[in-house]
């Protein structure tokens, strides 16, 4: 699976690829050391940024020109053939990009408000900043707007 980072103008569509469960390092503030690393690391370089060409010599750039994070989204979807695997939608924490782990319902409690620990069973936790995660009204809805985004997308699994 491609991996990516962008800089600070695309935020939102970092937030978005991760949602899809694409590994997304995202720069507020991008030193050129940090992009050159980035780069090197095998990154795809997601930017809005004119200047991107002087980093292309280094490694994949991909300008984005809509200013719309739907249709950034789309535009990369369909401009590097990006794949929505189902197994992958919402794998990766939408705040720091690290995977989710599936964690007992008991170990949450605390955590969640009564409502959701009582119409929930399954739960994830980020590796590292430790948020927990449930499949409910609002991942339902999001799923849906990934749906709208992408129709009449041509992915390479044939969708």
């Amino acid at each position: 699976m491609q991996r990516f980072f962008t800089d600070r103008m695309l935020g939102k569509l970092a937030k978005w690829l991760r949602v899809l469960g694409y590994d997304v390092v995202y720069l507020r503030q991008a030193a050129d050391e940090e992009i050159v690393e980035r780069l090197r690391e095998g990154r795809i370089f997601l930017t809005r940024g004119r200047r991107a060409g002087s980093w292309q010599q280094l490694g994949k750039v991909f300008v984005v020109n809509a200013n719309e994070p739907k249709k950034q989204l789309r535009e990369v979807v369909q401009g590097l053939r990006l794949a929505m695997i189902d197994a992958e939608l919402f794998s990766r924490c939408l705040s720091c990009n690290c995977l989710l782990d599936t964690v007992n319902r008991d170990e949450v409690r605390a955590e969640v408000p009564d409502y959701i620990y009582q119409t929930q069973s399954q739960f994830h936790r980020c590796c590292d900043c430790g948020k927990v995660y449930w499949s409910g009204s609002h991942s339902e809805k999001m799923r849906q707007q990934l749906e709208e985004i992408l129709a009449n997308t041509d992915y390479p699994d044939g969708r």
